[in-house]
This record gives C-alpha cells, structure tokens and sequence, in this order.
C-alpha cells in the first residue's frame, strides 16, 4: 500500500493507496466505521455514457476529514467489487457535482442512479444555497477548487485542485487530454485524487450550517437533491438523432462556409480567426477602428464588424456564422453520440445565481435560434412517438402580477385581458386600427417582458424594435400604471440594501450587488419562476413521467410521446405543471408535433 500525507490548514490528512487486493481488509474497516463518507471517481473523461466506445472507471476515492482511500479500479477487478460494496453499505456519500459520479459508478460498476441518489449529498447543490455567486460575480463560485479556495484554503486549492494543469504540462499534454494517460500511480495525480472526498467532506461540514434556516424550513436542500435525480434521470435516456439530417446540414453549412470564405479571400484576407489580417485590411479600406480589447490591442468583435459597412465584413460574418452553428449544434452533436445513436445532454439543474437550470454538452438547447426548427429538427422522438412541448403561459408576468398583488395586473390576468394592450394604451392612449396599433402593442409587450427581464427602456428597443421615444415613454407609462409591482420592487430593493439579499416565495436566498439593487424584482421573479418549473418536473417525476422527458429548456418540458397516447399525455402533463401562486394560475399548454423536435416549431409557423 502506498501512503501520501498533506497538510489541510495544518493539520496531516493521509491518503492510503491500494497497490494489491491485499491491501483491502484496512480499506473494508474503514467504510465500517465510516458511514458517512466523502466520495469522488478519476475517468478518462467527461463522456460517461461510452462506456462500450473506451470511457472507464480509473480510481474511486472515499474519505472523512483527515483520511481517504484511493482504489485504482482500472488495475484489478476486485476493486471494482469493492467499490460497489462501499457504496451500498454507505448511509451517506458527500460528492461535489455527484451527479457525475453516480453516472459512472452505474455505467462502469452497474449501482444504478435510483440506488445511489437517496444517500448522495451533493456539495455543490449544499453551496449554491449558501451563495450561488461565480467568482466573477464576486462569489465563491461552484467548482471545487474555487470553493477549496474560499472556504477552506487558498493555498491547498492552488496547489493540490489546480496540480492537473502542471501534470499536463509534465506530460506534454493539454489539460483535457490528461485523464487517460497520466499513469495510475502517479504520484501528484494520487494526491490530487486522493484529496477530493476529504475536501469534499470538509466543505460540507463548513457549509451546510451557513444555509439559511428560511431555506432549511422550506426544505430546499432535499427538493434541489431530487431535482438533480430526475435531471440525471433525463441525461440517463438521452435524445435520439436524426444523423441523415444532421450531415445534411453539416455539408449545408460547410458549402455555406466555404462560400463566404472565397469572398473574403477576395478581399485579401487569407485567415477569417486573424484579428491582424482584418484590421489591416479594414484600415486599407480606410475604415478607423478604436475599439480596444483589455490589453490594448485594436478589437475586432462582433460589435466592431457590425458597424462596419463594406462587404468583406458580411462575408466575415457569415463565414464565422456557418462555422460555428456547424460545429456547436451538428458536429457536436455527431461527436456526442453513444453507440445507440444518442446524445447526452449535461442539465445542470442549479446553475445560476436565480437557480435558473442551463444545459450544456452535446445539446446546448439554450443556445439554439428562437422560434425556429433547424436545429431542433436534429432531434428525434423515439420509433412509434412524436415531440410534444408543454411550456408556461407567460410565466413571468403572471409571477410578476401574483408576487406583487398589482390590481390591474391580476385583473388583466384573471378576466383573460390583453396586458400588452394595457400597457401600450396607458402609454400611447387608445390605439386605432392599422399598422400604428401593430406597433404600440409592440411596445407595451417589449416593455412588459423588459421589465419582467430585470431590463430599461434600451432592452425594449434593441429586443423588439421599438423606437427610443416610444420605448421611454412605455417604461414610464409601465411604471405609473402598475403602482403595486413598484411597490413590491421598491420593497424588495429595500431589502436587499439593508441586508445584501432578498428571499423568494420558495425561500431561495438571492445575493444582490450593491451597485445593483434594482436587478431585486427581476432576481425574484426569475428565481420564483425557475422553481415553479422545477415543481412541474418534481411532480411530473412522481406520477411516472420521467422516461417521456427529454429535457428542460427555460419554462418548456419536451416530452416523447407515443403517438396513440400523445394528445392525452399531453393534457395530463399540462395539468400536473401548472400551478396557482398566490391565487393566479400559472396555466400551462401542450403542442404535439411529428417525430422530430423542430416539427413543434414548423406546425406552428404553419398556424400563423
């Protein structure tokens, strides 16, 4: 047995290496009397579902607060059995971003996700309810090391969390191709292995008595753990798809590319990435640039090539368009497939400061074009099923209304109202027939969904195309007309300067930057929004709908149905989502499409 000692705040942890089954009778004596342990796994990289294309299991690592366990998996089949026996007999296992760990003990060692969730306690879901800040943000951010470095040690986390780079760099490799060849006993890769359950067992033990006792009573930390189950459920099934679609629109867009990419050879630029070639060329023009990058160079971004009116700068765009929704969205997508023809998404089910869930990998659903099916049409339902979306009915807004108790917003809602018109009248006066109605409507709807956003008068102009006067006169006319969401807002804002945060309705606690004290309103009415999704899928969960869900993408539910089955499904679906919050509906309302996903989207074109 190998033996490794460190210091955590001065104290000697041990990390105990198993070189031979032998060593494992000390290993089974630990997990006997440690029934609570810090748990964490080393792969050979993030895609847990290939298990048959060469992901596997290297290490697994058990702790407390001053020992680990590192058992090297790869080299012998009973530590693989002892692994398995470990996590059975555990009453709790504290795991930072546990999900994935549950993903390959299930793939590599076959202890499935309905196993493994009841006893996993998660650190990072434990620290996003204390502060979900990024570092950024000033925050402690959520990974492990950034959370090693504020609450427990900055020295330790830069030397032990941030060692894989240096490891890299030892092996002439970069960071992400690490993890299949460092070798099994590498020493600095076994410290930093072995440390991972003992901090994650220390970060636990200091966080969790800093959750708020409004989020304790409120039991948030148990429904954001279930919530996290059902999501890994979803990433678990996975999305079929199209591939005859998807490398149709690959050559689509590389013949798109390719295209714009002789037309700005024309032009004289050999490299369309070379910020140098561009500039160079565009000062040739005779266009003056001063946009600066922050070390001083002369920028080049979108802002700059937008402002710019010659044709080399459309050629640039469309070259670097056609690039990038090639690779993001259809060759993601092809490299992203297990050997069953599906794609995985990461549903990172509390991510940011609101709570509000993204989704990331090989199915970044929200970064796909609004309103529009190209990319969605790369997703199938399975044989025999057809897509169905359910999402909220202006959800937002209604929270706005009910949270605040606005009487002209509630009545709107409650005797089915046009708001928007409310809105644009308040602001406009009565509208006329005719195109000038088209627009003031336009305006009363940009500013209620501006407003709703957390943004000013400049968001309503840019997001809908409504003139400045306008769009100043409508947020005005906004806040004149609906007193009591200013009130709620002003009190919220109140809040949060004498105290640094505001609580939701669920009893999130929400950090709020000092220098922005108005984002209050719209912190709470994302946040309260995001958890009235997170009920739908917690319910949906308990009345069997999970292996329908493909996934979650802001406040729709994408769903496989089978065909014969689909329309009622659907109703029954809808019916469990919506909600009533303090005394308004929050209704919410199916569409049934054909096999693909992007059908949901073209059937409603059609309708329009």
């Amino acid at each position: 047995m190998k033996v490794l000692y460190h210091n955590v705040r001065r104290q000697a942890v041990r990390i105990n290496v198993c070189e031979t089954p032998w060593d494992l009778d000390r290993f089974i004596d630990f997990v006997e009397a440690n029934p609570v342990m810090g748990f964490d796994t080393e792969t050979t990289g993030l895609n847990w579902w290939d298990t048959d294309r060469g992901f596997r299991l290297r290490l697994a690592q058990f702790g407390n607060a001053v020992e680990s366990w590192v058992l090297p998996v790869e080299i012998h089949p009973e530590f693989g059995e002892a692994v398995r026996w470990a996590v059975r007999k555990a009453s709790r296992l504290i795991a930072h971003n546990g999900t994935f760990d549950q993903h390959v003990v299930e793939g590599c060692l076959g202890v499935t996700l309905e196993e493994l969730a009841p006893k996993v306690l998660d650190t990072k879901i434990i620290c996003h309810l204390v502060d979900p800040r990024q570092v950024k943000e000033f925050g402690p951010g959520l990974k492990l090391e950034e959370l090693t470095g504020y609450y427990i040690d900055k020295t330790l986390a830069t030397e032990v969390k941030g060692s894989m780079t240096a490891i890299a760099k030892r092996y002439k490799v970069k960071k992400e191709d690490i993890w299949p060849i460092v070798r099994t006993f590498d020493p600095e890769y076994l410290l930093y292995a072995g440390m991972d359950p003992i901090l994650a067992f220390r970060l636990f033990h200091i966080v969790f008595p800093k959750i708020p006792v409004r989020s304790l009573r409120k039991g948030l930390v148990g429904w954001e753990h279930r919530l996290a189950h059902v999501t890994a459920l979803m990433e678990r099934t996975g999305y079929l798809v199209d591939v005859e679609y998807v490398e149709a629109r690959i050559a689509e867009l590389k013949a798109e590319e390719e295209r714009w990419l002789r037309e700005v050879h024309r032009w004289g630029v050999e490299n369309v990435n070379s910020d140098k070639q561009l500039i160079a060329a565009f000062q040739g023009f005779g266009f003056k640039l001063t946009k600066k990058t922050k070390k001083g160079n002369l920028s080049m971004d979108a802002e700059v090539l937008d402002s710019i009116d010659h044709p080399l700068a459309e050629a640039v765009k469309k070259a670097t368009k056609a690039a990038k929704w090639r690779k993001t969205w259809f060759e993601a997508a092809l490299k992203g497939m297990d050997s069953q023809g599906r794609v995985h998404a990461s549903v990172n089910s509390l991510q940011a400061r609101t709570a509000r869930m993204s989704i990331t990998g090989a199915i970044p659903a929200q970064t796909f074009p609004a309103g529009d099916g190209y990319v969605r049409s790369a997703f199938l339902a399975e044989e025999g099923h057809v897509s169905v979306s359910i999402d909220f009915g202006n959800m937002e807004l209604r929270v706005m209304a009910a949270a605040s108790g606005d009487p002209i917003m509630m009545k709107a809602f409650l005797a089915d109202e046009d708001l928007h018109n409310i809105t644009a009248i308040a602001a406009f006066g009565p509208m006329e027939p005719g195109q000038n109605k088209h627009e003031k409507r336009s305006a009363g709807k940009g500013t209620n969904f501006a407003i709703g956003f957390g943004g000013t008068w400049r968001a309503v102009t840019e997001g809908f195309g409504v003139p400045e006067p306008d769009a100043k006169k409508a947020v005005d006319a906004f806040w004149s007309t609906y007193l009591g969401v200013g009130r709620f807002g002003g009190k919220l804002k109140e809040e949060a300067r004498r105290t640094g945060y505001i609580f939701t309705a669920t009893g999130r606690r929400l950090p709020v930057d000092r220098r922005r004290l108005y984002s209050s309103l719209n912190y709470f009415i994302q946040s309260t929004a995001r958890d009235i999704t997170a009920r739908a899928i917690i319910n949906l969960h308990a009345a069997g709908f999970t292996p329908w869900i493909r996934l979650p993408v802001h406040d729709e539910l994408v769903f496989s149905f089978p065909v014969d089955e689909a329309k009622e499904l659907t109703e029954q679906a809808a019916r469990i989502m919506e909600f009533t919050f303090r005394g308004l509906l929050i209704p919410a309302e199916g569409e049934i499409g054909e096999r693909s996903w992007g059908s949901i989207l073209d059937l409603e074109d059609s309708k329009h």
